[in-house]
C-alpha cells in the first residue's frame, strides 16, 4: 500500500509537472501563432484580389492593409527565423488561416521563400500611409479629367 501511494504520488508530481511544461511551450509560440495567421488571412485576401485581376490595386486599402500585415508577418519570423519552435507556431497559424491556400503540404516551402523575399522588409506603416495618400491625389486629380 505504502508502495501504491509513493507510486501515485510520483505520477501525479510527473503530470503536473508536464501539464506546466507544456502550457509555458504553448503560451511561448502564441505570438508566433498568431502572426502567421495574420499572414495567412493577409494571403489569402491578396490572393484573392490578384486572382481576379492578376495584379495587386494599391488604390485599394484593403490590399494595402494586407500588404502591410504580410510585411509585418515576414518581419516576425525573419527575426525568429533560428528558432524551430516559432517556425512551427508561424506556419500552424499560417496553415489555420489562408483558407486551404497554404496546406501541410505546401507549407514548408511556402515559409521557405517568404524568408528568401527581399522587398517585404521595405513596407512599414508610414510608406503605406504615402502611398496611400499619393493614390488617393493621383485619382482625385485623374477624376478632374473626367468633368
Amino acid at each position: 500500500m505504502k508502495r501504491l501511494s509513493i507510486i501515485i504520488a510520483c505520477l501525479a508530481t510527473m503530470a503536473l509537472t508536464a501539464c506546466s511544461s507544456l502550457s509555458s511551450a504553448t503560451s511561448g509560440n502564441t505570438v508566433a501563432n498568431a502572426s502567421g495567421q495574420a499572414c495567412g488571412t493577409a494571403v489569402q485576401g491578396l490572393y484573392s484580389s490578384y486572382s481576379k485581376t492578376g495584379t495587386i490595386d494599391l488604390t485599394n486599402t484593403t490590399n494595402l492593409n494586407n500588404a502591410l500585415t504580410l510585411a509585418t508577418a515576414y518581419t516576425n519570423l525573419k527575426q525568429n527565423k533560428d528558432s524551430q519552435d516559432y517556425r512551427k507556431s508561424f506556419t500552424n497559424g499560417l496553415i489555420a488561416s489562408s483558407a486551404g491556400l497554404v496546406t501541410q503540404a505546401t507549407a514548408s516551402g511556402f515559409v521557405d521563400t517568404l524568408l528568401a523575399s527581399t522587398g517585404l522588409s521595405n513596407i512599414n506603416t508610414q510608406n503605406i500611409s504615402q502611398t496611400a495618400t499619393a493614390v488617393a491625389t493621383i485619382i482625385t486629380l485623374l477624376n478632374a479629367l473626367k468633368q
